[in-house]
């Protein structure tokens, strides 16, 4: 499952995902991972949620993003939920190249049952693709 969260830059993304993560905690069977690309919202998560600072890393590419995230889960299978917030503005990406990235993490959601939820700053039209995750 995927959800994104989409929406002009400063509307308040960044807070709903953080209280949602807050609360899928209260019920999650499994582990909650949050990634950022910073450490700005790691004070307001709850300490039970694994937070990850992405640029602490080498990923120059959604696709590493991607191996990256197939690293995680194969290193924790207890992985329930992951919060990306903020990721996909790091790399530069086209429209299509954004389908075929949800494509990939549809494929990842599915073969491991880990849900995503995804902000994505966001001007003008919505994509066709993104429909489905809204």
């Amino acid at each position: 499952m995927i959800k994104l969260h989409i929406g002009q830059p400063g509307c308040g993304k960044t807070k709903t995902l953080i209280e949602r993560a807050n609360n899928a905690l209260k019920s999650a069977k499994g582990n909650v991972v949050f990634l950022d690309e910073s450490d700005e919202g790691i004070l307001e998560l709850h300490h039970d949620i694994r937070y990850i600072n992405i640029s602490n890393f080498p990923i120059d590419s959604s696709q590493e993003l991607v191996a990256f995230l197939y690293g995680l889960i194969s290193s924790n299978s207890d992985i329930e939920l992951m919060y990306l917030d903020g990721l996909l503005n790091v790399y530069i990406m086209t429209d299509d190249e954004i389908c075929q990235w949800l494509n990939q993490i549809e494929r990842l959601s599915k073969n491991h049952q880990v849900a995503f939820e995804i902000s994505v700053s966001r001007n003008g039209e919505i994509p066709e693709c993104f429909q489905a995750y809204l």
